[in-house]
């Protein structure tokens, strides 16, 4: 039996006898010795009386007083291997608590420490898994957080109080506060965890768990069998450390939140009509013509114009399809799926301007006519975006992006393409196919869900 002074002070507080009874063979480490002589304790091996304490192994009657490897050789015919504890090596099994307390490597302090010790690794993990999303802010939190990790290692194994006046800008109370009304300071619900919420805030969470586990050790190595408490002011900063964690996972499902909503894009629905260039303009409309316009366009500087053109294909025609201007390099009609199936053209999805490819047809005007022999298209589903809001959500000119509609037929549009420019205004385009598709009214909005 190893003999600790934690062990002799948890039972000596509770009798305060002068003599303790040990059984056969058992070892005093030596501040459990120091302890004994402190408090004017006498020790009793069981059958064989009081013993002296020096020695550090205590035998009965049928053994006899082992003290070095030695004198254990030079004594006995047969003798039993050494102790390490007697040799004055700490034994492999053993570990030390403080200086000169030796104790099992299985004592409720050194397994909390193990766990804080676990704990300090998964935060380095995190601040990893962090990095590579982007997330620099939280990796300056969780360092923050295993500052404190660390100094509520060496106030343990010093023996002293730990103090502590804010966490991520949180007091103690603000902390406890906050993580019990997210609702309040964060705008959103407690709620089950999710796998909805994004890998950030399941790390973040379980973190949290984490936190918790150290924190049970923390209560398992502090708090006797009556519920008192010798580390109060541990256990109340890894208390506060759970609920830090919770607030940083609202924080980020805040943020998502508020993104999401940010994301929004009005819905235009752009019906068939036709870009010319200056060439077809005069050939269908007569030399140094100039459209006149009807009302302006939701983008700056696009007008749907007075004129409009008949197209011509291999089976039927559209008559008064409206043209749009101001007048363009080359010319480009944008018509849905379902109208090419009523001209007999074979549809091709393009980005304007991408006219490689793409069939043409015959555009009629009231004083002439053109084939063209390239440019009819089923305009890709694109979102206008102005420089500042494309740099504001992190987007490209060239991107492609997911959105959902909420209207009376919800759906998911894939494949958006971004379009950027200082001249534009935050609007989706939809064709008018995919526009009767989903429903889409002039209330609805579209709901960027991702690049």
């Amino acid at each position: 039996m190893i003999v600790t002074e934690y062990e002799l002070r948890a039972n000596w507080h509770k009798t305060k006898d002068k003599v303790i009874v040990l059984p056969p063979g058992s070892v005093i480490t030596p501040s459990a010795r120091d302890f004994i002589r402190s408090k004017g304790i006498d020790v009793q091996i069981e059958g064989n009386g009081l013993q002296d304490i020096n020695k550090n192994t205590l035998s009965n009657a049928t053994q006899t007083i082992k003290t070095t490897q030695s004198e254990s050789i030079q004594t006995r015919a047969n003798p039993a291997p050494p102790s390490e504890a007697s040799a004055g090596v700490k034994p492999e099994h053993m570990t030390h608590l403080r200086p000169g307390a030796l104790v099992t490597k299985t004592h409720p302090v050194i397994a909390y420490r193990g766990q804080l010790d676990l704990f300090q690794c998964e935060l380095v993990e995190a601040q990893v898994f962090f990095q590579g999303a982007g997330e620099e802010t939280l990796i300056q939190k969780l360092e923050e957080i295993a500052a404190l990790c660390r100094q509520l290692m060496v106030s343990e194994v010093k023996q002293e109080p730990f103090q502590w006046t804010t966490l991520i800008g949180l007091t103690p109370e603000e902390l406890r506060e906050r993580s019990h009304h997210p609702k309040k300071y964060f705008g959103i619900d407690h709620t089950p965890l999710s796998y909805t919420h994004g890998p950030i805030v399941a790390k973040l969470q379980h973190l949290r768990a984490k936190s918790r586990e150290v924190e049970l050790y923390a209560n398992r190595a502090f708090t006797d069998e009556n519920g008192a408490c010798s580390r109060t002011d541990l256990i109340q900063a890894l208390n506060r450390l759970s609920s830090t964690f919770y607030i940083l996972a609202c924080e980020v499902r805040s943020r998502k939140s508020k993104a999401r909503e940010a994301k929004c894009v009005p819905l235009g629905t752009s019906n068939r009509h036709i870009h010319l260039s200056q060439t077809d303009l005069e050939a269908l409309f007569g030399e140094n013509y100039a459209l006149k316009v009807q009302k302006e366009l939701s983008q700056p500087g696009q007008f749907a114009a007075q004129e409009t053109v008949t197209l011509v294909g291999a089976k039927g025609s559209m008559d008064k399809v409206r043209v749009l201007g101001p007048v363009r390099k080359n010319t480009q009609v944008e018509i849905s799926v379902t109208d090419c199936f009523k001209l007999g053209i074979k549809p091709v999805i393009r980005d304007s301007g991408q006219h490689e490819g793409t069939p043409g047809l015959k555009i009629v005007g009231p004083v002439g006519s053109v084939e063209l022999k390239a440019g009819v298209i089923v305009a890709s589903r694109h979102i206008h975006l102005h420089t500042d809001d494309a740099k504001e959500w992190s987007l490209n000119d060239g991107d492609r992006v997911c959105v959902k509609v909420e209207s009376q037929r919800p759906m998911v549009y894939e494949d958006v393409l971004i379009r950027v420019s200082d001249q534009y205004r935050k609007e989706m385009h939809l064709d008018l196919d995919e526009a009767n598709a989903a429903l889409i009214d002039p209330t609805c909005q579209g709901q960027l869900m991702g690049v």
